[in-house]
């Protein structure tokens, strides 16, 4: 029978209080033992009460303890009580719930073990981070995709595997994810795996959080997009090569309709691809061409292609066009045959032009036997330039010669095989050694052309006068490496010139050489200048004087020194005056330099060193002369010094002959070695000066048997006479030495 514990205390309670009053009544009667029966009577209702405790409630909930704790340290637990109270339906219900949380663990743990191995087999690496992006779980894919062991990933950031360049960015959107703190998809980054190389990962994730909102990390997911990303890029690249050729590519259905159209296409026959999409590709053909369409169609089908197809196709607006087309037969994933490709190339231009060629191929046939004929005389000026008076070599940016033709051994003395990889300065005289680095210098500056007249030194010592023409060598990046020279000798010529101008000269001026003239004489210089212009010099003046203030020339060019920008104007700043100079176009300039006012904004040594730097370019290079005017107040004794040591003095020249009378004398003798025997008017007309003093002057020449009057037709021309020659002729001991 089943009695809950309440009944079974109280049964228990009043059979133990029936024994004690039965006792007691039986004792009652009996007062000397009282004491002891009611002691012996109450210990043994006690320790009846005791054992059925003990037995009844204490043991069955000391089992339920036991099996609470073998359930928390994960022990199986099962009790058995047989009360047939409360505490048998409670010990019931425990193995219950045992045997629940049993089935459930097992279900857990199956559960687990499966999504663990379905995380372990995914192809895609799985991974937990904390809120500050450091991994606290990594799937073993991770082996397969960066590999790192697992362990080695736990503990880091994603950054930590990432290139510098990436990292940067990657922060960046790491940091608005978990400012966000929203699930994120796409996000592709390049990670680097363990042996150096470079994947590009796609990651999406989710975040959690704790009980209290926090977030607490993300749970993410990361697939290996690299090869999906080089197919993409292989796509579109390929999409960019379909689209932007010339050759018309179409896609066709299986019934040869239009399925894509590219932009060749569009540009060949000028449908757009919205006009054509569906149409059947007869529509670009000629009715007569469908015959031959169809069977080019089964070959594709039966050999997988047919090419090498020329045929006519009809553009939008009428136009026949000749192509040549090749038929593809293209096939879908599972290999059923799905359409066709027709790759289409417009060659009705190759085709006049193929027209064009053989009808060339006859006349060239025709003209075969003319050029035969012309070989021999190509043959024969090929000879010619090989053989030519000029002679030219190369020079590498070292100043090593690097080439040296046969004139060149001729004119110098030295083989080719001497000249390769002798240095150029063996070529010039002592006082010009420095010419190749100056040259060089030019040639790394841009300098394109450089032609002037200058001295070579022979293999046998011999000094000559040459003209030479300096053009760059570039390399295949278009920077200099070296020059040419071509080198004709002009030693004959030189000489001629250079006696007849200091023949016909007042002064004693050398080309090549600056000369100082102090501002004591300031007509001078200006007489100088003059005399020079007159006989074929080039004049250019700087000069703070204005124009109207100087006597000069009139084909003369002016440059009005000054800081303010204006026509014909040039900044006192030296390296703009040296430039100015330097790219004077001619070879034999006449140079007048007011240096006062270039002193005044420069400074002495500045202006010093821009002379030192301007006689060895005109004494290098032979351009002429230069003409330095100073007022000599400006400077001391130390700075006049060193100037005159730097220039050279202007010597005037001595002769019976008034100089009024001897710039007759000299236009006349210059107009004629030109063929010219000037009329008297034009003498009058150069001079400004009346017919009689013409006629006064020429008188006087007509005298000393230099000049003569002829008549031409009606007018009266003068001309030298072998004597007036002959004066040109003089030695320089007429020169009076200052």
């Amino acid at each position: 029978m089943r009695l809950p514990i309440f009944f079974k205390l109280v049964a228990i309670a009043l059979f133990f209080a029936l024994l004690s009053l039965a006792l007691f009544t039986v004792t009652s009667n009996e007062p000397s033992g009282l004491i002891y029966v009611y002691y012996s009577y109450m210990f043994i209702i006690i320790l009846g009460i005791s054992f059925f405790v003990a037995g009844s409630i204490t043991e069955p909930l000391e089992r339920l303890r036991n099996g609470f704790e073998n359930i928390m340290r994960g022990e199986s637990a099962y009790i058995e009580v047989n009360t047939g109270d409360e505490l048998e339906d409670l010990a019931k219900a425990f193995n219950y719930m045992v045997d629940v949380l049993t089935k459930q663990k097992d279900m857990l743990k199956k559960s687990e073990d499966k999504y663990r191995s379905l995380i372990e087999d995914v192809n895609d690496w799985v991974f937990e981070v904390d809120e500050n992006f450091v991994y606290t779980y990594s799937s073993p894919k991770v082996r397969d995709i960066l590999g790192y062991e697992p362990e080695e990933v736990v503990g880091k950031k994603p950054f930590d595997f990432m290139p510098e360049d990436e990292r940067k960015k990657a922060v960046e959107e790491f940091e608005v994810i978990k400012r966000d703190k929203i699930p994120f998809c796409g996000l592709e980054n390049v990670f680097m795996r363990k042996d150096g190389s470079h994947v590009i990962l796609e990651t999406c994730g989710r975040p959690f959080f704790d009980e209290k909102g926090n977030l607490r990390g993300y749970r993410g997911v990361s697939r290996d997009i690299t090869a999906r990303k080089h197919a993409e890029e292989k796509l579109a690249y390929l999409a960019s090569i379909t689209d932007h050729t010339v050759d018309a590519i179409v896609s066709l259905d299986l019934d040869s309709r239009i399925v894509s159209w590219n932009k060749g296409a569009e540009m060949m026959f000028g449908y757009k691809e919205s006009e054509v999409i569906g149409k059947p590709l007869a529509t670009l053909m000629p009715e007569e061409n469908w015959d031959s369409c169809r069977v080019n169609f089964k070959k594709a089908i039966f050999e997988g292609y047919a090419r090498d197809i020329e045929t006519v196709r009809i553009t939008k607006d009428g136009r026949r066009i000749l192509v040549d087309q090749t038929l593809t037969t293209i096939y879908d994933s599972n290999g059923e045959h799905m359409g066709f490709v027709a790759i289409m190339r417009d060659i009705t231009k190759r085709k006049e032009a193929e027209e064009e060629l053989k009808r060339a191929y006859r006349q060239l046939e025709e003209k075969t036997q003319e050029l035969l004929k012309s070989q021999k005389e190509l043959e024969y000026l090929a000879n010619i330039l090989e053989n030519s008076n000029d002679a030219i070599y190369s020079v590498n940016l070292d100043g090593v010669i690097t080439s040296w033709n046969k004139t060149a051994e001729k004119l110098f003395g030295w083989t080719k095989k001497e000249a390769l990889g002798m240095p150029a300065d063996v070529l010039l005289p002592d006082e010009i050694k420095n010419e190749t680095s100056f040259l060089i210098q030019k040639i790394k500056k841009g300098v394109r052309y450089i032609s002037y007249e200058t001295r070579r030194l022979t293999k046998d010592g011999e000094i000559i006068d040459v003209d030479l023409t300096v053009s760059p060598i570039l390399d295949e990046e278009g920077k200099p490496a070296g020059f040419s020279v071509i080198t004709r000798d002009i030693s004959w010529k030189i000489k001629a010139e250079e006696g007849m101008l200091k023949r016909i000269l007042k002064f004693d001026v050398d080309r090549g050489k600056v000369y100082l003239i102090k501002e004591s004489a300031p007509d001078l210089a200006l007489e100088v200048f003059n005399d020079l212009v007159k006989c074929g010099y080039s004049g250019t003046i700087i000069t703070r004087k204005l124009p109207d203030e100087l006597k000069v020339e009139n084909n003369s060019t002016h440059f009005w020194l000054s800081e303010k920008k204006g026509k014909n104007t040039l900044s006192p700043d030296i390296s703009e005056i040296e430039a100015t100079i330097m790219n004077l176009p001619n070879w034999n300039n006449a140079v007048l330099l007011e240096l006062d006012y270039i002193i005044l904004k420069n400074g002495f040594d500045e202006t010093f060193r821009f002379i030192q730097r301007l006689k060895e370019a005109f004494y290098l290079l032979k351009k002429g002369i230069v003409l330095l005017t100073l007022d000599p107040d400006i400077l001391d004794e130390r700075q006049i010094k060193l100037l005159r040591k730097e220039c050279s003095s202007v010597k005037p020249k001595h002769h019976d002959i008034p100089s009024e009378v001897y710039e007759i004398f000299r236009y006349v003798y210059m107009r004629n070695r030109v063929g010219e025997r000037p009329p008297v008017r034009d003498i009058m007309a150069k001079f400004n000066i009346a017919r009689n003093t013409a006629k006064k002057r020429i008188r006087y020449l007509e005298e000393k048997g230099l000049l003569k009057v002829l008549r031409d037709g009606r007018i009266k021309v003068v001309e030298v006479t072998e004597k007036g020659k002959e004066f040109f002729y003089l030695s320089e001991d007429n020169i009076v030495q200052p």
